[in-house]
């Protein structure tokens, strides 16, 4: 548990408002544009929100409640591990969740804070370790979340510039002020609402759990249901993906260009370039692109990447990899 907004990390400079990218002014009349217009959306597949749902302390609730559930509506959650916290961190942790498409992220390694630096360090350190040890076939290096653990005052004694020179150092990004079940959201009717806020103001929405139906700090399970119910009601309009992906996303988007290379009947050529670092910012964006009237289905080609789609109100929408070879679309 994170008891205090102590730090904003490399994901966010102020708060959750960073992640609200406003789109220029040519992509929002790119619908209306020329073929070739494209315009780079504002989430993956062209949702309106991003919701990520996040759990501390790796507990038993979320092994026998949350990831089954999670599993059901085909959704992921970022789980912030404790490797070191025995008897939480079982051998479950370590070869059945990590393959049943969830994301963990560091929590430091015992959730007891540090006295010094050095200490917090390490902390970091080997709990970034054990998580890579786990997830062998993640690319390195990689970004990881970070949730800041709930400690006493007198273990968390540091500064926001020092913790941020060690998630930078450790590839780690911040996940941002503590918005937690029980503590900030009671119902599933209230968690709802942060849902639906997100894709009102098009942004990143989260809740932050402990408990699932047991455990401290916990929310009932029919509570919990309620909110993946509702995003499964909302799923045209949320991407449900955890704090990495959207953070990559979100910081791509940001310095992103996509630029009309040609434009005729036959062919459109695209490129797309990031200013984010490429080895760690890999994630593909979503574009939308328009296309001659007479295109029902065409083929979309980078590199060795070839996929077909279709034509709707005249536009296409597909995923591209910023930075990488340029794009070409075809019609088939």
């Amino acid at each position: 548990m994170q008891t205090a907004p102590s730090m904003v990390g490399l994901f966010a400079v102020a708060s959750l408002a960073a992640w609200m990218l406003s789109l220029p002014g040519p992509a929002r009349a790119a619908d209306a544009a020329a073929p070739g217009a494209t315009r780079i959306a504002q989430w993956k597949d062209d949702k309106k929100a991003a919701f990520l749902l996040m759990f501390d302390d790796n507990m038993p609730s979320h092994v026998k409640n949350v990831i089954p559930e999670l599993k059901k509506r085909n959704f992921t959650g970022t789980f912030y591990v404790n490797p070191g916290k025995k008897p939480f961190w079982t051998a479950v942790w370590e070869k059945d969740i990590p393959a049943a498409g969830v994301v963990l992220a560091n929590h430091t390694m015992h959730h007891t804070g540090a006295k010094d630096l050095a200490g917090l360090e390490e902390e970091i350190k080997l709990c970034s370790e054990a998580i890579n040890k786990v997830t062998p076939n993640c690319k390195e290096p990689r970004l990881l979340s970070f949730g800041t653990p709930g400690v006493n005052k007198d273990m968390w004694q540091f500064s926001k510039e020092q913790i941020n020179a060690l998630l930078a150092k450790y590839n780690l990004i911040d996940r941002g002020p503590f918005l937690g079940a029980v503590i900030h959201y009671k119902t599933g009717k209230e968690m709802a609402a942060v849902v639906d806020k997100a894709i009102a103001a098009g942004s990143a929405g989260y809740i932050v759990f402990h408990g699932v139906g047991g455990e401290w700090i916990s929310i009932p399970l029919p509570d919990f249901i309620e909110l993946l119910d509702h995003l499964v009601a909302t799923q045209d309009q949320v991407w449900v993906t955890d704090h990495s992906s959207a953070h990559k996303y979100a910081t791509e988007r940001a310095g992103a260009e996509a630029r009309v290379v040609e434009a005729n009947d036959k062919q459109i050529k695209l490129s797309l370039t990031s200013k984010a670092d490429a080895q760690l910012y890999d994630l593909p964006l979503t574009l939308v692109t328009q296309v001659p009237a007479g295109w029902q289905k065409c083929q979309v080609v980078q590199g060795t990447k070839k996929t077909v789609v279709t034509a709707t109100n005249g536009a296409v929408k597909f995923e591209a990899l910023p930075g990488a070879e340029p794009i070409t679309l075809q019609p088939e």
